[in-house]
């Protein structure tokens, strides 16, 4: 019988540095009210994660993530070759680490922008099975594994992928992006049970304008279904 989580306090927040960066990207992403399209978010948490750890009095991970900075202004420079090149070193470097963990779901972020969903499949995998380091980065591996299914029409398999993205957030963000994300695959295989049984976990009051917009439009392709 599975143990329930304990429920993270914000004076336990406040004593893990690695939490407190987590929980000022929520707020930072909740705040913008901007659209985040699957794992994008995946890239936001590891820029914190990586402030943490070179905030770490452990030497090789001050070096670590000097290394995923180097690749992560090669993205954001739009040298996504490069970057693809920096993080495979990385990998290479310092394998079953944690900066390697980052850099495996990093990378597989890459080759999306890359569109070669193939390879993006393989890292999002990997990261699973390999690593599992934070339910936040895993939750985000499940949702681009959903992203690459959906890409190649697998709308069942990408479904439950995405739901299992939310169901591992601990982060309503994430969790949430991930819901919807499975809703709108739920509702392309007409399997309207599990579309409302996701949207009846997102109560309207705790959602802000843009995820509320969005469940309002699903909602709307339900009812036309229904008839």
């Amino acid at each position: 019988m599975l143990k329930p989580k304990k429920k993270i306090t914000r004076k336990e927040i406040k004593k893990d540095p690695v939490l407190e960066k987590i929980a000022q990207a929520e707020h930072f992403i909740h705040e913008q009210g901007k659209m985040v399209m699957y794992v994008v978010i995946a890239v936001a948490v590891i820029i914190v994660l990586s402030i943490a750890m070179i905030r770490s009095k452990k030497n090789a991970n001050r070096i670590a993530s000097g290394e995923l900075g180097i690749a992560e202004m090669a993205i954001a420079s739009g040298d996504n070759d490069n970057a693809i090149f920096q993080l495979e070193a990385l990998i290479d470097k310092n394998p079953g680490t944690k900066s390697a963990g980052m850099a495996t779901l990093l990378l597989a972020q890459t080759y999306i922008t890359k569109d070669d969903y193939e390879n993006a499949e393989i890292n999002f995998q990997k990261y699973i099975d390999d690593y599992d380091q934070y339910d936040m980065l895993t939750a985000a591996a499940y949702n681009g594994l959903g992203a690459c299914d959906e890409r190649n029409k697998n709308y069942e398999q990408a479904a439950k992928y995405f739901e299992k993205g939310g169901d591992k957030s601990p982060y309503k963000f994430l969790k949430y992006e991930c819901y919807i994300n499975a809703v709108r695959n739920y509702i392309k295989l007409r399997d309207i049970e599990k579309a409302e049984r996701l949207l009846k976990m997102m109560p309207e009051d705790d959602l802000d304008y843009k995820y509320k917009s969005q469940v309002d439009m699903l909602n709307a392709e339900i009812k036309v279904l229904k008839g």
